[in-house]
């Protein structure tokens, strides 16, 4: 039995908790049922447990082998894939009984937020909430643009838990209005393909103002991708990755070279790498 996740990238600027796209990167879990050491920390038998739990089945526990090519800790869904892969093991393992939106909730109370989870889960751009009763809703957004990713990745490591500290428990309402505006920009530009628009609408007051200062270059490297052509740039999840979005292969060339010279200058240590988007979410084979 195995699961394949891919990576995600939560928040595309102004949508705060509530956007987000999987990148064409997947980690991979190979399991077999049966008895092994109980491991807390271990988010796959965790997620797992959770499912033998609520559905009150008996847990065989899993051995696993797993295939990790998403950085930890980066901002990019390492958590999320983790959660939905212990879910749809189990879930396959029962038979598969819980629904598609039965597995994005277990998830997404896992998690604590489903801006990670709902891409990870139904491939593409999401956008999401969770109801005052917990359930959670989401729609697919339609792409009518070819977008590329190109990610700095760099060899600090950041926890959501901290980068969520850093937040004001308050933001004045010029800031949230400047937020949803955007988030509604965004979405709209990339259903109809208005690419010139991305700019303006990956712009953000919510959290990232108060999270790059705990990576000091990301500012830097956020503009520079701009100067160099992306269509937009903004730090990916939690951070500290960040992530521009470009149309073509030539385009994303030159800003990955632009952010690797512009790391290399700042003495920060670090990776480029240019991922598509993916529509699949992730599978059990």
């Amino acid at each position: 039995m195995r699961v394949r996740a891919p990576a995600t990238s939560a928040n595309l600027g102004p949508g705060f908790d509530c956007l987000g796209l999987a990148l064409d990167l997947w980690n991979e879990v190979e399991a077999v049922p049966g008895a092994c050491r109980p491991d807390p920390d271990n988010l796959i038998l965790r997620a797992a447990a959770r499912v033998f739990d609520e559905l009150g089945s008996a847990n065989p526990g899993f051995k696993l082998r797993c295939t990790n090519r998403i950085p930890f800790s980066r901002g990019l869904g390492s958590s999320a894939a983790a959660i939905v892969c212990g879910v749809l093991l189990a879930n396959h393992c029962l038979g598969a009984p819980l629904s598609p939106s039965d597995c994005l909730r277990i998830a997404t109370e896992l998690e604590g937020h489903p801006d990670n989870v709902t891409p990870c889960l139904s491939g593409g751009v999401c956008a999401a909430v969770r109801t005052e009763r917990g359930e959670v809703l989401y729609s697919n957004v339609p792409l009518a643009l070819e977008l590329r990713a190109v990610l700095f990745i760099p060899e600090i490591s950041v926890t959501t838990v901290h980068a969520r500290a850093l937040l004001p428990a308050t933001v004045a309402r010029e800031d949230a209005l400047f937020n949803v505006a955007r988030s509604s920009l965004l979405v709209a530009a990339l259903a109809s393909g208005r690419a010139d628009l991305l700019a303006e609408a990956t712009r953000d007051r919510l959290h990232q103002p108060f999270r790059l200062p705990m990576f000091p270059a990301g500012a830097t490297l956020l503009r520079n991708a701009m100067d160099a052509g992306a269509l937009g740039a903004f730090s990916s999840g939690a951070g500290p990755s960040v992530l521009a979005l470009c149309d073509s292969e030539p385009a994303a060339e030159h800003v990955r070279d632009r952010l690797v010279s512009s790391a290399r200058e700042q003495s920060v240590a670090g990776t480029a790498i240019t991922l598509e988007l993916t529509a699949r979410g992730a599978y059990v084979d």
